[in-house]
């Protein structure tokens, strides 16, 4: 498996992160994705999509946030890292 260089991802991002906190709650919008196969097995298929999923979060706090789903990843153990791209900057969630 490729290692991931998280050092060059940090020093590629926009913005820094900042620890949170607080309870984040994602509801995804209803949509249809549709996308060139790249692989299938027994126990799945993994495909690529020119799309966007839209969904609404709600950050403790700071109400209702528009966004898109941009990454979803195993973190084991039955838990998901789930990552939005919100649509517009919101600086006053960072300290």
């Amino acid at each position: 498996m490729q290692e991931r260089d998280t050092h060059t991802e940090a020093s590629q991002r926009q913005d820094p992160r900042q620890p949170l906190d607080g309870q984040v709650t994602v509801r995804f919008e209803a949509c249809t994705l549709e996308g060139s196969g790249q692989n299938v097995s027994a126990q799945g298929v993994f495909f690529t999509a020119a799309a966007a999923i839209p969904v609404t979060v709600v950050v403790a706090g700071h109400g209702e946030l528009q966004g898109q789903l941009v990454r979803v990843e195993s973190m084991g153990g039955g838990r998901l890292g789930i990552a939005v791209r919100f649509d517009a900057p919101h600086p006053a969630l960072v300290p």
